[in-house]
C-alpha cells in the first residue's frame, strides 16, 4: 500500500510539468512573417483564433494579434503593405521560424557560434536587428528589418 502511494505522490508532483509541456507543445504559433503582405495577418488570426487589434501611427499600422495563449504579437505594416516588424510580449516566445519566415535561415547563420547568455540578447546583422529576453512566462522580443524601415523610424520606437 505505502508503495502504490508513493507513486502516486510522485506523480502528482510530476502532473503540472506533464500539462505544461503539453500546453507548449500543443500551443499554436503565430507566423505573420517579416516581409509578407498585411494580408497574412487576417489569415494568422483565423487560424490561431486570435483577436486583432489595429492601431495607425504616423508612418505605419500596428496589427496586435493576442493569442488564446496570452501572447501578444504586434506586426509592423509600412505604407507599402509589408510587415517590416514583428514583436511579442506574454507567457511563450512564438516560433522564430513562423515569425522570421523567409530570414530565419539568416538568423540562424548569423547567430552560430556566438555565445549564448543570460538577459536580453541582441544580434545586429546586416538589415535585421534581433532583440530578445525574459524569463519563462515573461518573454518579449522584436525583429526589424532595418532596410524597411519607415524613414524616422528606429528600431526602438516599436513598442
Amino acid at each position: 500500500m505505502r508503495l502504490v502511494f508513493a507513486s502516486v505522490r510522485t506523480f502528482c508532483r510530476c502532473l503540472p510539468a506533464v500539462v505544461f509541456a503539453m500546453a507548449v507543445h500543443d500551443s499554436p504559433t503565430a507566423s505573420a512573417a517579416l516581409g509578407d503582405d498585411a494580408s497574412a495577418i487576417a489569415a494568422e488570426q483565423a487560424r490561431l483564433g486570435a483577436t486583432l487589434r489595429m492601431v495607425r501611427r504616423a508612418k505605419y499600422q500596428v496589427h496586435e494579434l493576442a493569442l488564446p495563449t496570452g501572447t501578444k504579437v504586434r506586426q509592423f505594416v509600412g505604407e507599402a503593405g509589408k510587415v517590416f516588424a514583428v514583436s511579442w510580449s506574454g507567457g511563450w516566445r512564438p516560433n522564430l521560424r513562423d515569425v522570421l519566415g523567409k530570414h530565419y535561415d539568416r538568423f540562424i547563420v548569423g547567430t552560430r557560434g556566438r555565445r549564448v547568455a543570460r538577459g536580453v540578447a541582441r544580434i545586429e546583422l546586416p538589415g535585421m536587428v534581433v532583440v530578445m529576453g525574459g524569463p519563462q512566462r515573461a518573454c518579449f522580443g522584436r525583429v526589424t528589418l532595418t532596410d524597411m524601415l519607415p524613414a524616422g523610424v528606429a528600431p526602438e520606437d516599436l513598442r
